[in-house]
C-alpha cells in the first residue's frame, strides 16, 4: 500500500474513534481511491461494526439478498459503500440456492427479516440453462414455449413475494455467454443465443413495470461496461458457484447503492462546476471567449461531451450551478459569443462568479436554492480547489476531475450520484421552476409587506387526490424532501399507491400556480384515521413555496377531510432531524395543543376540532379535490 494509503487509513480509524463521521467518510473515500481492492471494503467493514451507528450516526435500511448463486462474497462491499453513504446495510442473507423456498413460505427468514429492499440476483445460465448450454439442444424445437414458461415463473415469484412484503425488489436481468456455440454466425441461424438472452430480458423489463416497486437491475450492462473476461471468475463458478470475480464485487455493490441512495432520500440535487479546464479547455480570461478549447476536435470534442452530460442531467430535473474563480464580464461573452457552448446562462440555477473561496461560493449557492450542502456535488479540475471545499464543506461530495477531460463524462456519472427512481412532470422543468421563484422572489423585495407580497403574488393552491398521475411525484417528494417535513418517512410509489387506495387513508397532493406558472405539485399530505383521530402521518412541502401561507391551506383542508369522517381531533407529530427546524412550529402556530413528548414517536400535537379549527387564507384561492370549486 502507498503511503498515502497508510495515511488515509489511521486518518479514518482516527476520525471513526472520535465519532466524527462526516470525515470518516471522506477518509474512507481517499482509502478506497489510493489502495482499491475488496481488501479495503473489508477492512472499512470491520472497523465500521466496532463502533455503533447510533455514535455515527448512520440510518439503518434493511437488505435481503436472495441469489441463484453464491453472492455472500459482496457483504463487505455492501456494508462499507453503504457507509461512505451515511447507511447502516443490515443484510439478511438466504441459504445458498433457496431463494424459492424464501420467497413462497410465509414463514421463511425473509419475511420474518422485514426487509425494505430486497435483491433477487439472478443467474440465467443456472436459472433458464436453455438460453445458454443447453441452447444448441432446444434449437430445432424453438424457444417460444421456454420464454413464456421462463416468464410466468419469474411472474409466479414476483407475485408471491408481494402478497407478503411491500419491500422494493431489485431484479437482476441476464448476462449474454460470452462464448456462443455458432460463433459469428450466431445471428443467422433462427433465434441465435444473444437474441434469445435479449429476449428474456424484455419479458423481465415486462413484468417489471407492470409492478410497482420492482426494479431491473442492468446486470448484463454491468458485465458489458467492464467486460465479461475481468467479471467472471470461472474456477470459483465451477469450484464454488460464486462466478463473479472479486474485483468486480465492490462495482455491483456500488451498482446496488445507487437504488438505496434514491430510497434514502440520499440522491443530489444539485451539481456545482467550475468553468476553466472543466466545461472547457484553458483560462477564458487569458486566451478569450473564442480560443477556449471547445468544438469539434480534440480536445474541444471532449469538453463538449461533458457539457452534453451536464445538460442531460439537467434535463433529468438536476440543478446546475456555476463556482469560478473568474471575471464575470469574459464569462458572459464566453457563453455569447462562442459557438460551441452547448450550455446557457439559463440553465444555471445560480451562478458565482467571483475570485473568492470556492467554498463561499457553494455555501452562497445552497443558501438562495435554499438546499442542503449535502445534496450538492462540487466537480472541478483543480485538486487545490477540491481539496478547499473538503476541508471547508466536509458534507459536498467533491468530484476531483481527471486530468484527461474524455474522462469526464465517466467521473461525474460512474457512481450514480444523481439517479432517482421517479420521474416526474416538475423533474423536467425544474431550471424553469427556478426561475419563476427568482421572480416571486423579486417582486416580495419590492413589496410593502408580506401581505401585500402574498396577494400580488396571485397563488392558487389545488388539493388533487394521489392518483397515478401524481403518484411518482408524491413518493418522490417523500424521498426528497428534509426541511419542511414533520416526520421524514421515505416512501415507494407502492407505499404510496396502498394508502391511495385504502379508505381508512386521505392521501392529497398539493400544486401551487401563482402570477408566474404553475410551480407543480409542492407538497403531500398522507392522514390515517384512528376512531375520533385523524392522525397525520406524513405533512411536507417544497422549499420553493414556502412562506407562502400553503401550509395554513393544508391544515385547513385535513380539518375539513376529518369533519368528513365524524373524527373529532386531528393529531400530528413533529420527529425532530437536524435539517426539518423551518416545520417545528407548525403546529404550535395553528393552535394546536401538544399533548406528548417521546423519544421516538417525537412530539404529538392535536387539535380538538368541537372547540376550533384552521381556517383558509382570505387571500389565497383553493380549488377542492371533490368538486374542482374554489373553496
Amino acid at each position: 500500500m502507498t503511503d498515502a494509503g497508510e495515511q488515509a487509513r489511521r486518518l479514518f480509524e482516527d476520525m471513526l474513534e472520535h465519532g466524527e463521521t462526516v470525515r470518516a467518510i471522506q477518509a474512507a473515500r481517499r482509502l478506497v481511491t489510493e489502495a482499491p481492492g475488496l481488501r479495503q471494503w473489508t477492512f472499512i467493514r470491520r472497523a465500521v461494526e466496532r463502533v455503533s451507528a447510533e455514535r455515527l450516526g448512520l440510518r439503518k435500511i434493511r437488505v435481503a439478498l436472495l441469489s441463484s448463486f453464491s453472492i455472500e462474497f459482496i457483504h463487505d462491499a455492501l456494508i462499507a459503500q453503504g457507509f461512505l453513504n451515511e447507511l447502516e446495510v443490515e443484510i439478511y442473507q438466504a441459504g445458498f440456492g433457496q431463494f424459492r423456498q424464501e420467497i413462497l413460505d410465509p414463514a421463511s427468514g425473509l419475511y420474518a427479516s422485514k426487509p425494505q429492499v430486497v435483491v433477487l440476483a439472478l443467474d440465467g445460465p443456472r436459472l433458464f440453462p436453455f438460453a445458454y448450454a443447453g441452447y444448441l439442444q432446444h434449437l430445432s424445437g424453438g424457444f417460444d414455449q421456454l420464454l413464456e414458461g421462463a416468464e410466468r415463473e419469474i411472474e409466479a415469484w414476483l407475485g408471491g413475494f408481494r402478497t407478503q412484503s411491500d419491500a422494493t425488489v431489485l431484479i437482476h436481468n441476464f448476462a449474454p455467454s460470452p462464448w456462443r456455440p455458432w460463433g459469428v454466425l450466431d445471428d443467422r441461424v433462427g433465434l441465435g443465443q444473444g437474441h434469445l438472452v435479449a429476449s428474456l430480458n424484455e419479458r423481465l423489463d415486462r413484468l417489471s413495470r407492470a409492478q410497482r416497486g420492482v426494479y431491473v437491475v442492468d446486470y448484463a450492462g454491468l458485465v458489458s461496461r467492464v467486460g465479461s473476461e475481468r467479471w467472471h471468475d470461472d474456477r470459483m463458478d465451477h469450484y464454488a458457484q460464486a462466478p463473479i470475480a472479486q474485483s468486480a464485487l465492490p462495482i455491483l455493490a456500488c451498482e446496488y447503492m445507487k437504488y438505496l441512495r434514491a430510497l434514502t432520500g440520499k440522491t443530489r440535487k444539485c451539481v456545482v462546476l467550475d468553468l476553466d479546464n472543466t466545461l472547457w479547455g484553458g483560462v477564458v480570461g487569458e486566451v478569450g471567449a473564442m480560443g477556449i478549447e471547445l468544438g469539434p476536435q480534440y480536445p474541444g470534442s471532449a469538453f463538449m461531451a461533458f457539457q452534453r452530460a451536464v445538460l442531460d442531467l439537467s434535463r433529468r430535473g438536476i440543478l446546475l450551478a456555476l463556482a469560478s474563480k473568474n471575471n464575470e464580464g469574459d464569462v458572459r461573452e464566453a457563453f455569447a459569443r462562442n459557438p460551441h457552448m452547448l450550455l446557457k446562462p439559463e440553465h444555471f440555477a445560480h451562478m458565482e462568479i467571483h475570485w473568492g473561496p470556492k467554498s463561499k461560493s457553494l455555501e452562497a449557492i445552497a443558501r438562495k436554492l435554499n438546499i442542503g450542502l449535502e445534496h450538492m456535488v462540487f466537480a472541478d479540475d483543480s485538486p487545490i480547489e477540491c481539496e478547499q471545499v473538503r476541508s471547508a464543506c466536509p458534507v459536498v461530495t467533491v468530484i476531483q476531475l481527471p486530468k484527461q477531460p474524455e474522462q469526464y463524462v465517466r467521473a461525474l456519472l460512474e457512481e450514480g450520484l444523481f439517479d432517482g427512481l421517479e420521474h416526474s412532470e416538475e423533474d423536467g422543468k425544474r431550471a424553469e421552476l427556478y426561475q419563476q421563484r427568482a421572480q416571486a422572489e423579486a417582486m416580495m423585495a419590492e413589496s410593502g409587506s408580506l401581505d401585500e407580497f402574498l396577494r400580488n403574488l396571485e397563488t392558487e393552491v389545488a388539493l388533487v387526490p394521489v392518483d397515478g398521475t401524481s403518484l411518482a411525484r408524491v413518493a418522490q417528494l417523500t424521498q426528497k424532501t428534509n426541511q419542511f417535513t414533520t416526520t421524514t418517512r421515505r416512501y415507494t410509489e407502492a407505499d404510496v399507491s396502498r394508502y391511495a387506495s385504502d379508505p381508512v387513508w386521505s392521501t392529497t397532493a398539493i400544486r401551487v400556480l401563482d402570477r408566474f406558472g404553475d410551480n407543480g405539485i409542492v407538497g403531500v399530505m398522507l392522514a390515517r384515521q384512528d376512531g375520533a383521530v385523524l392522525d397525520v402521518d406524513s405533512f411536507l412541502l417544497s422549499c420553493r413555496v414556502i412562506g407562502r401561507k400553503v401550509e395554513t391551506v393544508m391544515l385547513a383542508h385535513l380539518c375539513d377531510q376529518a369533519k368528513a369522517r365524524a373524527a373529532r381531533r386531528l393529531r400530528g407529530r413533529i420527529i425532530p432531524t437536524k435539517k426539518n427546524e423551518p416545520v417545528r412550529d407548525l403546529y404550535a402556530r395553528h393552535g394546536f395543543q401538544r399533548v406528548t413528548v417521546d423519544e421516538t414517536s417525537g412530539e404529538v400535537w392535536e387539535l380538538d376540532l368541537e372547540q376550533q379549527r384552521v381556517e383558509y387564507p382570505q387571500w389565497l384561492a383553493v380549488v377542492t379535490p371533490t368538486d374542482g370549486r374554489k373553496a
